[in-house]
């Protein structure tokens, strides 16, 4: 190959690897320009939706989408499933005469049911506690990536959007977990008491009776606790 040849191949070597370079560079914005829109749409929704995980940008720029979408997924999951619990009708009838009924006087599934329910919650709680706080959030996307350019990016992006502030109830969440804690841990010492007591009361039709005014005022202090 003479001089002239070489010059030439290295002119159309430097040319095809500028295109490669423009087309990466285009690639690269539109890519985070799906990424921010993916991203828009996703804070927008209902903190408690049903999130699709699946990843439309690529390059970094799906770990970073990805790592959103995961992180608001799973905080939609663990916040949907404590939300059940309020509204758990087997909760709200444990002290009710046809439990009383069904399960008395020993009342082991109710209180083993109680305590399930009560250590579920209270780690669900205590992992969305975690899940809102910034630092964890921050740390996210080291999950997916170890670069810094799609790290800082995604801080950045997650700042923009405010996606800190979507997820910012740690303080409701321990006030639900003290109630829901209190509503369990009164109904269990119910539940003992009777268990306990169960020779100073019986079912007659559909209310308790107590054998003296002794236990039922030691009854009805638990079930004034709850209210």
């Amino acid at each position: 190959m003479n001089k002239k040849s070489k010059q030439v191949y290295i002119i159309l070597l430097l040319l095809v690897i500028l295109i490669i370079f423009g087309i990466y560079v285009v690639l690269c914005r539109y890519s985070e320009k799906v990424l921010r829109k993916e991203v828009n749409e996703v804070v927008n929704m209902k903190i408690d939706s049903d999130y699709k995980t699946s990843c439309k940008s690529f390059f970094g720029y799906c770990d970073i989408e990805e790592a959103i979408k995961n992180y608001m997924s799973d905080y939609s999951i663990k916040l949907n499933k404590i939300k059940e619990v309020p509204n758990d009708k087997k909760l709200s009838n444990v002290l009710t005469i046809s439990n009383y009924k069904e399960d008395g006087p020993k009342f082991e599934k109710s209180i083993k049911y109680l305590n399930d329910t009560v250590t579920s919650y209270d780690k669900d709680v205590d992992s969305l506690i975690k899940m809102s706080d910034k630092k964890y959030l921050n740390n996210y996307i080291k999950n997916y990536t170890n670069s810094h350019k799609y790290i800082d990016l995604y801080k950045k992006i997650i700042d923009e959007e405010d996606v800190y502030e979507k997820v910012d109830n740690i303080n409701e969440l321990k006030v639900n977990k003290k109630n829901i804690d209190t509503t369990i841990t009164v109904s269990i010492a119910t539940l003992e008491f009777l268990r306990d007591n169960h020779k100073q009361w019986k079912i007659d039709g559909n209310k308790i009776k107590f054998n003296n005014y002794k236990y039922l005022n030691k009854y009805n202090a638990y079930l004034k606790k709850l209210k």
